[in-house]
């Protein structure tokens, strides 16, 4: 018995080196780029444009720190795959997307359709399915002129300010993991992150906010970063932020209120060929700031809450009735009854919903002093 076991020992000592997998050693890291994003285009012959942003790193066994030279290769083709295959062309290194960060769509190739795109992301096992979606408003060697010049590989400065701004509620983000699998649905319809080039203090930057509304895998809309706040409150996505408000005590002067909490509960209810969509509202805010005088007291207080509870119930009411009147159903109608359970066939259940509101805006103090109401 023991023989054997000694003997099994012996074999498994063996074979165990040669389970082993490594990764890339120096010599094959310096014969691969690492694409860390993938911008999809179309061009005025309906053909598929790629752009692919890439590190080039360098190690040398004589030296401790990492080197790295960006790259971005063009590739056209008739189809997505066919324009990849156009890029490998230009390059003499393999090219390697397990470290890609983001895939962003054109407005362009986005509005004539990115299910083609998607099909390559969702079948090709060398795309991950992790990384952020963007759709990008504005001209694409804008976007790779301002990253070059800041010398920031596209996808590692997304990621990085997407991460930052996870607790906006004026900015939205998604993966593509989450969009395919909202793309079998029977609603088709989802919002992705928008981002587009703003005009800086001294240069250009790169601006994420707002989202782009698909439906069917076409961009159907835009929605605006001051409605994505509405929007974001109503889907319960909201954690931290500001709402603002005129100053009672001031003709021009505005009163800023920091958002502390926020819950937002969803209940439907159908009857008689009609869904009540009731949102239910509590948000906890402090007074953060006040432009010039404000004497904080119970009376101005309360015209502050009643005033504000008021003002959200209106933003609410106003950018649902707005996609309501185009059919997009980015409230997730659909998805809701499907959770309810009824058993009830409803071909366009939002154009039967009616939204209904209670908001509770609870003032728990100001940002200046500690327990001062």
């Amino acid at each position: 018995m023991r023989a054997r076991r000694f003997f099994s020992l012996i074999i498994v000592a063996f074979l165990f080196p040669i389970l082993l997998v490594g990764c890339f050693n120096y010599r094959d890291i310096n014969k691969v780029t690492f694409a860390t994003s993938i911008i999809f285009d179309t061009d005025d012959f309906g053909r598929s444009v790629v752009y692919v942003d890439c590190i080039k790193p360098y190690r040398s066994t004589n030296e401790s720190s990492d080197k790295g030279r960006r790259m971005i290769y063009k590739g056209i083709g008739k189809t997505a795959l066919e324009a990849l295959r156009d890029v490998n062309l230009a390059s003499s290194y393999e090219l390697n997307y397990s470290q890609n960060r983001a895939y962003i769509f054109t407005e362009k190739a986005a509005r004539e359709g990115v299910k083609g795109y998607l099909d390559l992301i969702n079948n090709n096992q060398e795309f991950q399915i992790k990384p952020d979606i963007f759709v990008y408003f504005g001209e694409v060697k804008d976007l790779l002129k301002v990253t070059s010049s800041d010398e920031e590989y596209l996808g590692l400065y997304l990621e990085e300010l997407v991460h930052k701004n996870k607790r906006n509620p004026r900015a939205v983000r998604a993966n593509i993991n989450e969009y395919l699998s909202k793309s079998i649905e029977d609603d088709k319809t989802y919002i992705v992150g928008a981002i587009e080039i703003r005009e800086d203090a001294l240069d250009k930057k790169i601006e994420i906010g707002g989202g782009a509304i698909i439906k069917d895998s076409k961009l159907i809309n835009r929605l605006k970063a001051n409605d994505t706040l509405s929007y974001n409150l109503l889907m319960n996505n909201v954690t931290k932020g500001t709402l603002e408000i005129s100053n009672p005590q001031s003709e021009e002067g505005f009163i800023t209120l920091e958002i502390l909490s926020n819950s937002t509960k969803t209940e439907l209810e159908y009857e008689d060929n009609k869904i009540r969509l009731i949102k239910d509202l509590e948000m906890k805010v402090s007074v953060a700031e006040a432009q010039d005088k404000l004497i904080v007291d119970k009376n101005t207080l309360n015209y502050i809450k009643i005033v504000k509870e008021q003002e959200v119930k209106n933003y609410l009411k106003n950018i649902f009735n707005t996609y309501k009147k185009e059919g997009l159903d980015i409230f997730d109608i659909k998805r809701l009854l499907d959770v309810k359970n009824l058993d009830i066939e409803i071909e366009d259940p939002l154009s039967i919903t009616e939204l209904e509101l209670n908001v509770n805006i609870i003032i728990e103090g100001t940002g200046i002093v500690k327990d001062s109401l």
